[in-house]
């Protein structure tokens, strides 16, 4: 569920910015190939690098996941 929706989340950001994937490498120095795979979920980014993309994107990193995020109310 997440794994599947994280690249596509990642590239609607992306595509919002008005960005070329080489465009975010040279603000992000995350490699556009890296970023590319990303988006096709063909691998996936590490913690340190999840939390840039979401700060560049100005996201949170729950929405990127497809999470709630918060505590869950009873």
């Amino acid at each position: 569920m997440y794994k599947e929706g994280f690249p596509s989340r990642l590239k609607s950001a992306r595509e919002k910015t008005g960005l070329s994937q080489r465009d975010v490498e040279r603000e992000t120095k995350i490699t556009q190939s890296q970023i590319a795979k990303y988006e096709t979920g063909r691998i996936e980014p590490d913690i340190e690098k999840l939390g840039i993309l979401a700060d560049f994107y100005g996201v949170s990193t729950d929405w990127l996941l497809g999470t709630r995020g918060g505590p869950e109310k009873n």
